[in-house]
């Protein structure tokens, strides 16, 4: 496979395009490939996947006649058993995730059910053809953007403060544009509605009459953006980790209502002694004992030892609560199962923890995602939302979630979709969510406020399940993949859903003691 990516790139280059670069101007007739053109490379990986790596001509920006043209990377592998079957499109997430050759062989290595997992089954009698976002540094291909732009740090001896954060944010993000358009990029085509196109001049190109979609957080919002502009090509849906198009901002009272179903396990396990106002309560008192007076702390760095003076604020706390805990990724049961512990440290005013996490990240640059950052502000939030985001009681608690995006919205070029886009509007075609309750990046909120859109949908809801809720899922129902391929296979679609549960629940949190007795000792242990 790395041969036959070295070859496919020398067919980019020999064909006037070039890799990764900026286009040059000259005197010269343009001679890159026209729009529509494939550059193709066989591909397999052992028996298991056998077909194509490919790269489209399209171009830059759809809506000017003289745009330059960038390439669109996909792979796309021919159904094992052809069966006439609609192709399973797989899209991925972020914005800004990708799917490489690396990943394909590595993920079919595993042993776990993950999404490779899937696409193999799907393969059977399906052709599968995974796409990748335009102008992803993650894939291969031709004027791909900036993966990010540079935040610089806040001071040491001031609180964290999402307002003051967001000036430095949109500072860094208007140099980054600037950049792109000393290179040349044309940012008005990093959309979500060119994504879409791009999807469907895949679609055209292999002569498929109608699809089927595989998504998973912004790639089921991808998703269903595709059936919103080309309702009559969509043959079928799985979606998980759900994002309706009006829902890229989250909602901090969805989010809060994750933190209510944390706490209502600690009170079942009875393994946690809380104070007598409660997890939440103990939350509640932290936040408005720093918003009164933030607290200076002596903490020690966690790396590379020694120790230095921070002062911790209400946002500080507030970002942190949502972030991974020790070892544990943010996508995990273990973060759950360690939040109430960063809790009631904070609680009883042990800032061990959260000051050495806060002196390794804050004097560093950050790099928030370019792409993510142009196509998330092109489907943007209406007035209501808005308001009722801004209106919510948990806004009180948690404040603004979405300040990286309150501080950058209007500002990038690319133009926004409009309110009856994001509208939900009432589907016939068939769709099967999945949805963890314990999703803290998209609540499980967003998957029931979809469902009464399509009369012929399911959702199955994973109980304990976060953001990887089919992997949950898969490890306590062994029928679990049977349920995602009965439905992709069915003549019939909608039939196979009277066989799929409603619910799948995990065991309980494990809410165990520390070994080392605090976060901050297993944190530098």
């Amino acid at each position: 496979m790395y041969l036959a990516r070295s070859y496919l790139l020398q067919a980019i280059l020999a064909c006037g395009l070039c890799s990764g670069l900026p286009a040059q101007v000259t005197d010269r007739a343009d001679t890159s490939p026209a729009v529509g053109t494939r550059l193709t490379q066989a591909c397999e990986f052992g028996k298991q996947l056998v077909g194509e790596e490919s790269l489209l001509v399209v171009p830059e920006n759809r809506k000017q006649a003289d745009s330059r043209k960038i390439s669109v990377h996909y792979f796309r592998f021919p159904a094992r058993l052809p069966s006439g079957k609609a192709p399973v499109f797989y899209l991925p997430g972020g914005p800004g995730d990708a799917i490489n050759s690396s990943d394909i062989r590595n993920g079919l290595r595993r042993k776990n059910y993950s999404k490779y997992t899937e696409l193999l089954a799907f393969n059977k009698y399906h052709d599968v053809i995974i796409v990748n976002q335009r102008g992803n540094r993650k894939a291969p291909g031709v004027q791909r953007l900036p993966r990010a732009w540079v935040v610089q740090p806040g001071a040491r001896l001031k609180p964290l403060v999402y307002e003051e954060k967001g000036k430095r944010v949109a500072e860094g993000l208007q140099l980054a544009i600037q950049a792109c358009a000393r290179l040349q990029f044309d940012l008005k085509g990093y959309d979500i509605l060119h994504l879409i196109d791009d999807v469907e001049q895949i679609r055209r190109v292999h002569g498929y009459s109608t699809i089927c979609l595989r998504g998973s957080s912004f790639g089921s919002q991808w998703a269903l953006g595709y059936l919103q502009r080309y309702p009559e090509r969509v043959d079928r849906m799985v979606l998980s980790g759900v994002e309706p198009l009006s829902h890229t901002y989250d909602s901090p009272t969805e989010i809060w209502k994750v933190f209510e179903r944390i706490e209502a396990e600690v009170k079942e396990s009875g393994t946690i002694e809380l104070p007598p106002e409660g997890l939440l309560g103990a939350l509640k008192a932290v936040l408005t004992r720093l918003e009164k007076q933030p607290v200076r702390v002596t903490g020690q760095h966690p790396r590379r030892g020694g120790s230095t003076e921070i002062v911790i604020g209400m946002d500080d706390v507030r970002f942190y609560l949502t972030r991974p805990i020790l070892d544990a990724p943010l996508y995990s049961r273990r973060m759950r199962e360690l939040w109430p512990h960063l809790v009631l440290e904070l609680y009883r005013e042990d800032y061990q923890y959260l000051a050495a996490k806060i002196i390794d990240d804050r004097p560093e640059l950050s790099h928030p995602d370019l792409l993510l950052a142009l196509v998330d502000h092109s489907l943007g939030i209406s007035d209501q939302r808005l308001k009722e985001l801004e209106q919510g009681p948990a806004r009180r608690w948690l404040g603004d979630v979405n300040w990286l995006y309150t501080a950058t919205r209007k500002s990038t070029p690319p133009p926004e979709v409009s309110d009856a886009f994001r509208e939900l509007k009432t589907s016939q075609t068939p769709v099967l969510m999945i949805h963890g309750t314990l999703d803290l990046m998209t609540p499980y909120e967003n998957a029931t406020q979809l469902l009464p859109a399509f009369p012929r949908g399911k959702l199955i809801t994973v109980q304990g399940g976060t953001h990887i809720a089919c992997q949950h899922a898969a490890v306590v129902d062994p029928q679990f993949l049977r349920y995602l391929t009965d439905f992709m296979n069915a003549a019939q679609p909608a039939d196979t859903l009277k066989e799929i549960p409603e619910t799948i629940t995990l065991p309980p949190l494990k809410f165990q003691p520390l070994q080392s007795g605090s976060l901050f000792q297993e944190l530098t242990q």
